[in-house]
Formats: C-alpha cells, sequence, structure tokens
C-alpha cells in the first residue's frame, strides 16, 4: 500500500510483499506493473516528502499530483421539502350547528409544504500551507403549503377572537396558507490534507488503480436570513369578499461554524460529503396586519401589531455528493441534503386568538425547521 508517509518508496527502500526491489527492480513487480514508471522516482520521492500534496499540475505528472486542481466551482439545483414543525394552534373549529361541534379543522400544522427549488453555488481556492479558502450561497425559493375546510355556516375561527370578527363564527369557506424563503451565505477558511493511494501489490485491479482522498478542517462565518407569511382567509357567506388573519416573520441568524468535508476520487468518480455546524445570534422580528371584516366596513377589530426579539440559534448542514467526471475538468454531481435551522420565528406560530388589549404582541422565537432533499448540478475543478 503506497501512502501519504509511509514509508514505501519506488527507490531501493521499497518492499513489495516483503521482498526488497533494490537490486533489481524488473522482478519481483506484480504482472500490472509498468516499470517505466520508475522513471519518475524522484518526484514520487518529493510527494512522499511533501505529506503527498503538491501544489499544482505543473509541479508533477497529473496522475501523480493530488488533487491534479487548485481551485473548484459547483452550481447544484436543490429540490428540497421542508417541514411544519409548527406549534399546532388550532386556527378553525366546527361550530355547534353541525354534526362535528369543537372538532378541530384547520390548525397551524395543517399547511404541508411541496417541493421545491433552489440554488447552492461554491467557489474555492486551495492555498499554500495546506491552506484553502471559499465562498458559498443557498437559497431556496417559493416553498409554499395550504389547507382549506368549507361548510355553509358551519365554520368558526378559534375563539375568542373568532367570535368577536364580524362573520368569523359562522363562515362558509376558511383557507390556511404559508410561505417561505431562505437565504444563506457562508464564507470559510479550510485546512486540507490530501493523500494518493494505491496498492500495487494488490490482486485486485482496481486497488492497483491510483486514488486520491482530502479531508477539509472548515472554520468560518455564516449568515442566514428566513422570511415566512401565514394567513387564514375567512368567507363568511356567499358573495361576500374574504377577510383574513395575516403575520408574518423574519429571522436574520449570523455566527461562526465549523465543519468537516471529505472527498475521494477515483477514475471517472468522486465522492464527496460533508458536515457543519454553526452557532448563532438571531434577530427575529414580527408582523401582523389590522384584522377587519367585511360585513363591518370601517372597524378594526385588532390594530396592526409589530415585535422583536433576539435569541441564541443553531444551524446543521449535511451533504453527500457523487460526481461522475464528465471530463478532467467537468463533472456531474448528484446528492443528497439535509439542513437545519432552529431558534427561529415561524409565522404558523404567531397566531394569537385571545381578544384582549396586549393580544398578538408577544413574539415566539423558539422555533425550527428541516430542510431535506436531492440535488443535481455541475462542478468544475482545475
Amino acid at each position: 500500500m503506497y501512502r501519504c508517509r509511509a514509508a514505501v518508496v519506488w527507490l531501493g527502500v521499497a518492499f513489495c510483499g516483503g521482498v526488497s526491489l533494490a537490486d533489481d527492480t524488473s522482478v519481483l513487480l506484480p504482472p500490472a506493473v509498468d516499470t517505466s514508471e520508475l522513471a519518475t522516482a524522484s518526484v514520487a520521492t518529493e510527494i512522499l516528502a511533501t505529506d503527498g500534496v503538491l501544489p499544482g499540475a505543473a509541479c508533477c505528472p497529473p496522475s501523480l499530483c493530488c488533487p491534479n486542481w487548485d481551485s473548484y466551482f459547483l452550481f447544484d439545483v436543490l429540490l428540497l421539502q421542508r417541514d411544519n414543525a409548527t406549534n399546532g394552534q388550532p386556527l378553525l373549529l366546527a361550530n355547534s350547528s353541525g354534526p362535528l361541534a369543537g372538532q378541530t379543522l384547520l390548525a397551524s400544522t395543517s399547511p404541508q409544504f411541496s417541493t421545491s427549488p433552489g440554488i447552492r453555488t461554491f467557489f474555492g481556492r486551495h492555498g499554500p500551507d495546506n491552506i484553502g479558502w471559499e465562498i458559498g450561497y443557498i437559497g431556496l425559493y417559493g416553498m409554499f403549503g395550504d389547507a382549506e375546510a368549507g361548510g355553509a355556516d358551519l365554520l368558526t375561527v378559534t375563539p375568542p377572537l373568532g367570535s368577536s370578527v364580524t362573520g368569523w363564527s359562522r363562515a362558509d369557506y376558511a383557507r390556511a396558507t404559508y410561505a417561505s424563503n431562505l437565504d444563506m451565505v457562508q464564507a470559510n477558511l479550510f485546512r486540507y490534507d490530501c493523500c494518493r493511494e494505491q496498492d500495487r501489490c494488490s490482486r485486485y485491479p482496481w486497488k492497483r488503480t491510483p486514488s486520491c482522498h482530502c479531508i477539509d478542517w472548515i472554520a468560518g462565518v455564516v449568515w442566514a436570513g428566513l422570511e415566512e407569511n401565514a394567513a387564514l382567509n375567512v368567507i363568511c357567506c356567499e358573495g361576500e369578499q374574504p377577510t383574513a388573519y395575516r403575520n408574518g416573520t423574519s429571522s436574520q441568524m449570523f455566527g461562526g461554524q465549523i465543519g468537516v468535508r471529505g472527498r475521494r476520487e477515483w477514475r471517472d468518480w468522486a465522492f464527496e460529503g460533508w458536515v457543519k455546524t454553526a452557532l448563532t445570534g438571531n434577530q427575529l422580528s414580527s408582523w401582523a396586519d389590522p384584522i377587519t371584516s367585511s360585513l363591518a366596513p370601517g372597524v378594526e377589530f385588532r390594530p396592526a401589531r409589530a415585535n422583536s426579539t433576539t435569541t441564541a440559534g443553531f444551524i446543521g448542514d449535511i451533504n453527500m455528493t457523487a460526481i461522475y467526471k464528465l471530463t478532467d475538468t467537468w463533472g456531474l454531481r448528484m446528492g443528497y441534503n439535509l439542513i437545519w435551522l432552529s431558534g427561529v420565528a415561524l409565522a404558523g406560530n404567531q397566531y394569537d386568538f385571545s381578544d384582549t388589549p396586549s393580544s398578538g404582541q408577544t413574539l415566539y422565537g423558539e422555533g425550527s425547521v428541516f430542510f431535506q432533499g436531492g440535488s443535481l448540478g455541475l462542478e468544475a475543478r482545475w
């Protein structure tokens, strides 16, 4: 096995299967080994002397560099689904006129999100002294879920607020909607350790083929912005315009992150994965529109609200990706992704159906949200 820092070199100190190759390198070598490769012994010795890493393709034959690139760019299309881990606040009940009297018809957890698109892009470089850097962006757009219920004069918005707003205690139709967007930016430094690996004495051809693996130890800063909107739209009776209870939230997260990333390249394939975690300080804010009714023009049952607070938060990011090399530079990426945010303000948690002068003036900021799904993209390494 030929590894970084190993005591195996191609010159007189090399051993293969316990037999010295110093005296006659043309014998005892496995049939698959081309003895002409011994001409590159001085380069191989230099690779071993520098921990198996040389900074650029010009320093050695591409087959011996590990890796044979020092810059990279990737672009992935994300197809992720988010959960709805709100507090389950009842939004709509069956009123006493129907057979389901008192049962919850819609809750804050009722809207379920479909798979939504997004992007991820990174650019980075390996620098001297085994130190690299990268910058990246992740965006998830248009995440949306809804749920509805209907029944002529059979619906009531959760009291006591539902009993106070004209038309909300004997409604015909209601629809709950939930929408959100996520943006993330990060800048990282990393220490990379790379190794060229090959077992020339193996009976298996794939082990005699050189491979390169790298470990990156990452530290950096990250910002994430989660924007959400939730609404309960109510139609009291035929021919009337809907009235709504609308609210929204903004969670701005900033902090430091650490992580580890591994990559192994073998023939036309590469496999990559990372785990990153961040502790953040969060600036949270919420708002709510005035609550009115089309049956009582000019009456404001609750004025607009706006709240803000700060909390601590957490960001987790896990990725596993397989890459098929289309050319020496370009590769096709296929992966699976997990993203978790905690300490955020979820719009679905901000509904307040009490009916007092202070109602709607509390911001609930201990929510969490989880995204998971696939990715497909391209990368360039040169």
